[in-house]
């Protein structure tokens, strides 16, 4: 799914525009899929459902943050900016359980933000290096969020009924301020890259990757999803020209360091918690 960064670049659009034609037509698609299907997508209350909507209003705007810090720096920054999410969720999700967070946690997040220290050049808004980098951190932070609430009503419904839901919430909040939607649509190319932008790379992705989490352990699937700078970044060098500098690989690696670590301690920590139940 990392090569989704470069329709940021090739579409040119403002974020909020790309993301309402990838949320709208990403609907539609999942919309006849649970027509052929039969597949029901009602909720047991209007609290649920509300609940999960709200939950779309977070997505749309991790979607927009995350592809507005790509069009004002590089796809590299942007990527690594927003593999900070692993770090704030580990110290977000004890918080959602009333606990105290792992000070470890907070090390790793300090330890990330020096590796976004090693990226930036200059520490200004007038750099837009450094206004990328802010923009992916309010987004890691906006989908770790998305990601914890998510994780609640999963217990009571399908994670393609959740998703679906929230495309819908993500359409119906942004197509008001989407400037030039029909421009875009109009143009025969664009209209190609959204389809493919959101039947492709958000529906089937989305798809394939829940269903890889029952064949896959939570640690492999971590470790697999922090490639995605890596080979976004190659992409968007070899498609865009994007040439990444040398201290962004410096930083990059250290970002994709804690994000690994992090996968790790938690896998570890879900081992002894099932350790524990046997005892």
């Amino acid at each position: 799914m990392g090569n989704v960064t470069l329709f940021a670049k090739l579409l040119p659009f403002p974020a909020v525009t790309i993301i309402s034609g990838r949320a709208l037509f990403s609907v539609l698609i999942l919309g006849l899929f649970f027509w052929i299907r039969g597949k029901s997508v009602s909720y047991r209350s209007f609290k649920d459902f509300s609940f999960v909507f709200g939950i779309g209003i977070l997505f749309a705007l991790h979607w927009v943050t995350y592809f507005h810090s790509i069009q004002v720096s590089t796809v590299a920054v942007g990527m690594l900016s927003l593999f900070t999410y692993p770090v704030f969720s580990a110290i977000l999700e004890p918080m959602f359980g009333g606990k105290r967070p792992d000070p470890f946690a907070f090390f790793l997040a300090c330890f990330s933000f020096f590796g976004l220290f090693l990226i930036v050049p200059d520490l200004s808004w007038d750099n837009q290096m450094f206004q990328g980098v802010v923009w992916g951190v309010v987004s890691a932070v906006l989908y770790a969020i998305r990601n914890l609430l998510t994780k609640e009503m999963h217990v009571h419904y399908p994670s393609a009924q959740i998703l679906f839901t929230q495309l819908i919430a993500t359409s119906l909040v942004l197509l008001p301020f989407a400037d030039g939607l029909f421009v875009m649509l109009a143009e025969p190319k664009y209209l190609v890259f959204q389809v493919v932008l959101a039947g492709v790379f958000t529906s089937l992705a989305h798809t394939i990757w829940i269903r890889s989490l029952s064949n896959l352990s939570v640690t492999t699937a971590g470790t697999l999803s922090t490639l995605s700078p890596i080979y976004g970044s190659l992409a968007a060098w070899y498609f865009l020209g994007e040439v990444p500098p040398d201290r962004l690989w410096l930083g990059g690696g250290v970002i994709l360091f804690c994000a690994i670590l992090e996968v790790f301690r938690k896998q570890a920590e879900s081992g002894k918690r099932e350790e524990e139940k046997l005892i």
